[in-house]
């Protein structure tokens, strides 16, 4: 009877019918399908143009790179990208000319990596490194095979011994990297153009096979990447999914192979990702932060302490991504920090710098706010390294309450912080002084402060709210510095004379006295001329107070209150409170332990209010209650807000186990690596969403490595995922009955023609 309906069927159903039919189905299935596929990815939709187009390698080189070699003053590395049909790979340099070039080298390239992409096309790496350069010397180059080149870029070798110059600091830029992150690496690079290097601290991408990510990556950064020396450190999306770092590090990033090599596979683990360079009496040490326990920790912290211990430089810039003193909720890198930070102490290390919290903070140990020069305020000076943590890129994270965040529970003053706000930050480095300011993407000055460092004297780190007007150096010799257009530097800064009743008072004593603002100056000073401050700039300094110094203004607030200027009133709001004195502190409020928080979370007007509702995790579903060290363990819960990141944490160590992403609903599934030297006994696994600051946890026992798992479960990844799934195979077997029928149509049609 059945079979009788379905022959009935068919010979109703038209061509045409079958036609509408299966492309009905046909679009069910793709769209349940694709729907899955978004889903997967975090709900996002695909690009208009498929990434494939836009970022396959030709054999035009692409991607160019400088990177650092252990001789910056008479060596340079270079990498680029092409299509594998590229056979004779190589560089071409030029003496610095007012025109086009006449006469060049070649090079060779050193070597090439050849792999296939996540994009379905193969490209390769190549890298040269030119040799027997002039110190302080500029130089032009291009890269191609002697057929098809590159534009002609240029660079200036370092110079061998301590001369002023520039660098760059970059927090995350991960995600939506050419859409956001390029207007912080463009911005810092526009503040100073002459820079010599950049510093980038980890998770440059999100995902470390994704060669649009790494396109992306590259174009975001315009030309900064084929002017100077970048020094990058690995973060933990450089190995996500991983497990291991990413390929596109050593093809793209050649760096020096000085890191730690007490064995063959040490050597092999921290090869060109744990390494130094000495560039005009700095010594850059770069160390990964993601291999954080056991003997690849101890292998590390040796190799710096002897880095240290034999340190010809000045200063000293340590980079790695994740932080000793986390600024974002529920963030505790404490093996780092027990191994580390007594060594960073003791060798009175200048500059910290981490990534990973995607917020900004910054400040020292309490400890070294005490037995000051003659002179130092406590609140706006210490002596002993600057921790500083940032973000280049527009992922933001929840920063935890000042009075309980990780740096004052680990003795350390959290003296500025900052959320919400894409940032840069610019050094300069002149003589005895380390000048560090972290700007807003739009430019504004959010926080500053110079280290001083006098042959035979005490070192001391100053707060400051005044910007630079430009850096040190020029790639070109005959042309200087540029000075900073007025509009460039932050409102609040006294460099010009910013708005007419800028309390401060352009760069003279700007509210070096407290009171020389609005209502105290008339009487005060004798002469300032009747109207208060009207100009200070011209002659106000005289009356100024005796101590105007120039150096206390930096106090004024630092950057609090975002952009000082705001209204004449010193700082704004902010400094008002608990700081009788108009002045001090750089921008915090309250001092007592980190009190100075600059503007605690306020940066600049942005602080929570978040659109979202509350995120409400369920119970953490486990795939085993007990779990061999060594042995993975997969997890799955919901409730976390759409697509947000997520920390699992194993406690109480505590061990960060991985970071997935929820999906779009909020839920996630996730298998995470037990480390085999996990201590044996009862712990505990807990989930954080990065955004919504929403926890859940599970207790786990960890079992002696080689046992077998207890309470094991089947924790199928079910769900919307597989729904979409099973609804696109239900699609595409429906398009396939389709097609079959009209086959059978077609054939009954001609059977019948022919009887």
């Amino acid at each position: 009877m059945k079979s009788e309906q379905l022959a009935r069927a068919l010979t109703r159903l038209t061509p045409r019918k079958a036609v509408v039919a299966g492309s009905i189905a046909t679009a069910v299935a793709l769209a349940t399908l694709g729907g899955g596929i978004a889903y997967a990815a975090g709900g996002l939709n695909p690009p208009p143009v498929n990434p494939a187009l836009v970022h396959v390698a030709s054999a035009v080189p692409d991607r160019v790179i400088l990177t650092p070699t252990e001789t910056p003053f008479a060596t340079q590395n270079v990498s680029w990208r092409t299509s594998v049909d590229v056979v004779n790979p190589q560089v071409q340099l030029a003496s610095m000319t007012k025109g086009p070039v006449t006469a060049s080298t070649t090079t060779a390239a050193a070597s090439t990596t050849e792999f296939a992409t996540d994009l379905g096309y193969r490209i390769k790496y190549h890298t040269a490194t030119l040799t027997g350069l002039a110190a302080d010397t500029s130089y032009l180059y291009r890269v191609g095979d002697g057929e098809t080149w590159s534009e002609w870029f240029e660079f200036q070798t370092a110079a061998q011994t301590a001369e002023p110059f520039s660098f760059l600091v970059q927090g995350d830029a991960q995600n939506d990297v050419k859409s956001y992150a390029s207007r912080s690496f463009r911005a810092a690079y526009e503040a100073r153009p002459y820079s010599k290097a950049v510093v980038h601290l980890g998770d440059l991408i999100d995902t470390d096979v994704a060669d649009a990510e790494w396109g992306e990556w590259f174009t975001a950064a315009g030309f900064e990447n084929q002017y100077l020396n970048v020094i990058a450190a690995p973060g933990n999306h450089e190995y996500y999914p991983g497990p291991e770092l990413t390929r596109y590090w050593s093809a793209q990033f050649e760096y020096p192979k000085n890191g730690p090599a007490q064995t063959d596979a040490v050597k092999q683990l921290f090869n060109e990702n744990v390494y130094f360079t000495d560039i005009q009496g700095v010594r850059f040490i770069t160390l990964n932060a993601n291999m954080a326990y056991g003997a690849e920790l101890d292998a590390q912290t040796s190799w710096l302490e002897q880095v240290l211990a034999t340190n010809p430089s000045k200063w000293t810039v340590i980079a790695f991504h994740q932080p000793i003193f986390s600024v974002t909720s529920g963030r505790d890198n404490a093996s780092i920090r027990t191994a580390w930070l007594p060594i960073f102490e003791k060798y009175n290390v200048d500059l910290v710098l981490a990534g990973h919290d995607h917020a900004y903070g910054r400040g020292n140990l309490f400890a070294n706010e005490q037995n000051l020069p003659a002179g130092a305020d406590p609140k706006t000076s210490q002596t002993g390294p600057v921790y500083m943590v940032t973000v280049a890129g527009p992922k933001m994270y929840v920063p935890d309450p000042l009075e309980s965040n990780n740096w004052v529970t680990n003795g350390a003053d959290l003296k500025s912080t900052n959320r919400d706000t894409q940032m840069y930050q610019t050094v300069d480095v002149v003589g005895d002084q380390l000048h560090v300011e972290s700007h807003k993407v739009t430019g504004e000055l959010f926080d500053a402060f110079t280290i001083t460092k006098p042959a035979g004297g005490t070192k001391l780190v100053t707060d400051e709210t005044v910007a630079w007007a430009s850096g040190p150096g020029s790639a070109r010799a005959d042309i200087g510095a540029p000075e900073r257009p007025t509009a460039v530097v932050p409102g609040g800064e006294s460099t010009p004379e910013p708005t007419p009743t800028p309390e401060p008072t352009a760069t003279p004593e700007p509210t070096a006295t407290p009171e020389p603002t609005a209502t105290p100056t008339p009487t005060a000073t004798p002469e300032p001329t009747a109207t208060p401050t009207p100009q200070p700039t011209t002659t106000p300094e005289p009356t100024a107070t005796p101590e105007p110094t120039v150096t206390p203004t930096p106090q004024p607030t630092v950057t609090p209150t975002t952009e000082p200027t705001a209204t004449p009133e010193p700082t704004t709001s902010p400094e008002p409170t608990s700081q009788p004195t108009g002045q001090p502190t750089t921008e915090p409020t309250a001092q007592p332990t980190a009190g100075p928080t600059t503007q605690p979370t306020t940066p600049g007007t942005e602080l929570p209010t978040s659109p979202k509702p509350a995120a409400n995790p369920s119970a953490i579903e486990l795939s085993a209650t007990g779990i061999a060290a060594g042995d993975s363990l997969s997890l799955k819960g919901s409730g976390f807000w759409p697509n947000e990141d997520l920390q699992i944490t194993l406690h109480s160590d505590p061990i960060e186990l991985g970071y997935p992403s929820a999906d779009a609903n909020g839920g996630y599934f996730y298998t995470a690596h037990i480390p085999a030297g996990v201590a044996p006994g009862a712990h505990k696994i807990i989930v954080r969403g990065l955004e919504s600051g929403a926890t859940a946890s599970v207790d786990i026992t960890i079992l002696a490595p080689g046992s077998a798992a207890t309470g094991v479960k089947d924790l199928a990844n079910t769900g919307v995922q597989g729904v979409g799934i099973v609804i696109a195979l239900a699609g595409a077997a429906l398009l396939a009955g389709v097609i079959v029928m009209i086959v059978l149509y077609r054939r009954r049609r001609r059977a019948g023609g022919l009887a």
